[in-house]
């Protein structure tokens, strides 16, 4: 089964739709009270994120049961913002900085807000303002689809791996430590059976994956 489309905005247009869409969601596959609430914390961890992202951000959003008994979340958005509004962003803050993502969900909304930029620009904002951007490599995010053109290129990151990477990394590196503690913190962490974000062109997707049997 899969619900509607719902069209969500980051200034807060569709999330109550999105929410409601939800809880019929869960009501409708037989969902135990527990296990929709834990549906509903992860939809609502989603549009979150989505709230606070730069720009007039907008994407569809909708839930899944195709599998049994796992469930998704998808996040789906084309290219729309103008990294152009991002700069005048910073530019207007006192510091004049892209302060960096706090918490576990700031860093995936970094994700997926560059995702829709031109990834040659979000370099190019990196190098001018410093700090900030969660660059694909400090998150396990990776490229398994590279040409010349840039617009062909697919990045692929999933929590799973991400946190396999950090407990290895642990072991080498105490710094670390700050990175495990923010998954052993975030709601989506403990209950998501994963995470991944997609990019591919200029469209940028994140699927949220739990098992509710």
């Amino acid at each position: 089964m899969q619900t509607d489309i719902i069209k969500v905005k980051s200034n807060g247009t569709g999330f109550d739709e999105a929410l409601e869409e939800t809880t019929k969601f869960a009501t409708y596959v037989g969902l135990d009270e527990k296990q929709a609430l834990r549906l509903r914390l992860l939809a609502e961890e989603t549009l979150g994120m989505v709230s606070a992202i730069t720009g007039d951000f907008k994407a569809d959003f909708w839930l899944e049961n195709k599998k049994g008994d796992l469930y998704r979340i998808y996040l789906k958005a084309k290219t729309s913002m103008d990294l152009d509004k991002k700069r005048e962003l910073i530019d207007a803050s006192t510091n004049k900085k892209n302060a960096a993502s706090k918490g576990f969900m700031g860093k995936i909304r970094e994700l997926v807000e560059n995702g829709v930029y031109n990834a040659n620009e979000v370099e190019d904002l990196k190098a001018e303002y410093g700090g900030g951007n969660v660059l694909y490599a400090s998150m396990g995010m990776y490229d398994i689809n590279a040409s010349s053109n840039i617009n062909a290129y697919v990045y692929q990151w999933s929590l799973e791996r991400y946190r396999a990477s950090i407990e290895e990394s642990m072991r080498e590196n105490q710094a670390v430590q700050e990175a495990w503690d923010e998954l052993e913190k975030s709601i989506v962490a403990n209950i998501a059976d994963d995470v991944r974000v997609g990019v591919r062109g200029n469209e940028v997707e994140m699927v949220i994956e739990k098992k509710l049997g």
